[in-house]
């Protein structure tokens, strides 16, 4: 209910007539996001390139299904193996403000989980669920007609939460329930994360526009320790507003990430690939959707890579 009602108070935003930046020179609104006349489209696998003011919600969810869960018995002995399914949710919200256009800060808050949908699902893998916040900075610092590259940084501190069944049994089977066997329950750590890297935009054409991205960071957990996390990507989009009257734009997007920390992300994966679908008829709103493929790594024992589908509706406001 409350991303709905953020999205209507978007949508009526957007259409004010009052809010609409206009281009003095052609009489038009302004161009957020944009090189040689091309509007880059928001992704969900591969973060903003510019130094713009904005407004982000997203809000989405996801299945893993048909996955070969294993059956084990409390001394860890695998007796066979189980379908089960496995369902994610994802709601953020993030705004980025303008500060000169050589700086752009942003902050954001995030909500993501993970829970089997399957008794046998939810014993083999258990529950997770992951809140937070994100700070960071854009940084562009060398722009062309067509083509722009920033330098930028984030931080993001979560604080992830597991819920262990089968290694609770396990730990009750081997020295009885005690204070001990609690914990083994319901883990809770606290994860700091950073990167520090380069993304290039480049407008091919007026219609057409891709973005890449590399990114090295790492992480470390208040359980778990120190990690390493490198992300690397690209998208490409195309708006067909630019060559017919729909206002319409669609977007590929890769992205893949390497290192220790890659384990244990219940939102998004290592790898992903995604599809999106965005209207592009106003310069200041854009409303769409992701859909898109992620293998997950998992924490748990014994649980094989998850290979997911998900699905986000995005709503933005340029300022």
């Amino acid at each position: 209910m409350l991303a709905t009602s953020l999205g209507l108070a978007v949508v009526s935003f957007a259409t004010a007539p009052a809010q609409t930046p206009v281009d003095s020179a052609t009489a038009r609104p302004a161009c957020h996001r944009c090189l040689d006349g091309f509007r880059f489209l928001p992704s969900s696998v591969i973060n903003e390139v510019f130094a713009e003011t904005h407004f982000q919600n997203a809000t989405g969810a996801g299945m893993a299904v048909n996955l070969n869960v294993p059956v084990r018995n409390v001394a860890g002995e695998t007796l066979g193996t189980l379908n089960g399914d496995i369902g994610f949710f994802l709601l953020d919200f993030e705004y980025q403000y303008s500060l000169a256009p050589w700086l752009a800060l942003h902050a954001g808050i995030a909500g993501i989980g993970r829970i089997g949908t399957s008794i046998e699902a939810l014993v083999a893998s258990g529950v997770s669920a992951a809140f937070g916040g994100s700070f960071g900075a854009i940084v562009p610092f060398l722009r062309r007609p067509t083509f722009q590259v920033s330098a930028v940084g984030d931080v993001r501190r979560n604080t992830a939460y597991d819920v262990d069944p089968f290694g609770f049994a396990q730990q009750v089977a081997d020295s009885g329930y005690s204070p001990d066997s609690k914990y083994v329950l319901l883990v809770s750590e606290n994860v700091n994360r950073w990167s520090l890297g380069v993304r290039a935009a480049w407008a091919i054409a007026p219609w057409v526009g891709v973005v890449g991205v590399i990114e090295p960071g790492g992480s470390h957990g208040s359980t778990s320790g120190g990690r390493s996390l490198t992300t690397v990507g690209t998208s490409v989009a195309v708006d067909f507003a630019k060559l017919s009257r729909v206002p319409l734009g669609v977007s590929l997007a890769y992205r893949n990430q390497a290192g220790t920390g890659k384990t244990g992300s219940i939102s998004g994966g290592y790898r992903s690939g995604e599809f999106g679908l965005f209207y592009t008829g106003r310069p200041d709103f854009t409303i769409g959707g992701d859909l898109f493929w992620s293998r997950i790594a998992v924490e748990s024992a014994g649980v094989p890579d998850l290979d997911a589908v998900q699905f986000r509706l995005v709503t933005r406001i340029d300022f």
